[in-house]
């Protein structure tokens, strides 16, 4: 995985974000909180491979959302993996990110059983790694 930090930065901080509008709020965050500690932040979306090809709609509000990242000074990164918590966890300490922001599910208790949990197990190998995770 590419490594999108600056060598000498010690505030590495991780937006994860999903198709929706809502998680302009998150990028938000991630570049207030990269300001205030003098560091930097991406943006990653994590999907399964099975899962690649989204709906234009969705598509179109990734590429909002990157390009608006983009704007107050972030980075982007697109990751494919079997498990999302597993793609962002390694990604998270293969770039040695400091916090991880990330939002609450909005799936359903059915999606979760049928797809999996990501918030927390991602909270839990996030924390065997050194890694703070806030979840918005």
């Amino acid at each position: 995985m590419m490594v999108v930090f600056d060598p000498g930065v010690e505030h590495r901080i991780m937006v994860c974000v999903t198709p929706q509008k809502s998680c302009k709020r998150l990028i938000d965050i991630g570049a207030t909180r990269a300001k205030e500690e003098d560091g930097q932040f991406v943006v990653t979306y994590a999907n399964t491979r099975q899962n690649l090809n989204k709906e234009l709609k969705e598509q179109k509000i990734l590429l909002k959302l990157f390009e608006y990242a983009k704007s107050l000074g972030g980075t982007v990164s697109i990751l494919s993996g079997e498990k999302i918590y597993d793609t962002l966890t390694r990604f998270a300490k293969n770039n040695e990110v400091t916090h991880i922001i990330a939002g609450r599910s909005m799936r359903t208790d059915f999606e979760i059983k049928s797809h999996g949990e990501v918030i927390n197990p991602l909270i839990k190998a996030a924390a065997q790694n050194g890694i703070s995770v806030e979840v918005v």
